[in-house]
């Protein structure tokens, strides 16, 4: 028979050895050929981070005070601003109502700088997190 050959110790034929086993054969095994896989070890897990969007954290907060931050990862300010929120919307609407909307003069301005001071901490927040990942521009 052509191509068939007996192995020197097992009997099997060439055809079914494979020469990196037997390489190894009475050896430790090498290391696993995975990035920082230290031997003897299972594998690590590979966990997927995803980039934030900044715009989107100044979005949030433009049509809900607060969302923005909880976006961004700032759970706690970003719960501050929605009850502050839902606090001083009541008591602003009342004093349009009482005063015939002159109030309006004293609240929209207060709401607006709320407003700049969550969609900057938040855009701020996006953008730190992107930069942890290796991100420069989103």
């Amino acid at each position: 028979m052509s191509g068939y050959q007996r192995g020197p110790q097992d009997g099997r034929a060439w055809q079914d050895r494979d020469p990196e086993q037997e390489r190894w054969a009475g050896q430790p095994q090498p290391p696993p050929a995975g990035p920082l896989q230290p031997y003897g070890q299972a594998p690590r897990p590979v966990v997927l981070v995803p980039a934030k969007a900044p715009g989107l954290a100044v979005l949030f907060s433009f049509l809900w005070l607060g969302v923005g931050n909880c976006y961004a990862g700032q759970v706690g300010l970003g719960v501050t601003f929605i009850v502050a929120q839902g606090v001083c919307a009541p008591i602003a609407a009342f004093l349009a109502a009482l005063t015939a909307g002159f109030s309006l003069f004293l609240t929209v301005p207060v709401w607006l700088a709320a407003f700049a001071v969550s969609a900057a901490t938040g855009y701020a927040r996006c953008t730190a997190h992107n930069a942890a990942l290796g991100i420069r521009r989103f």
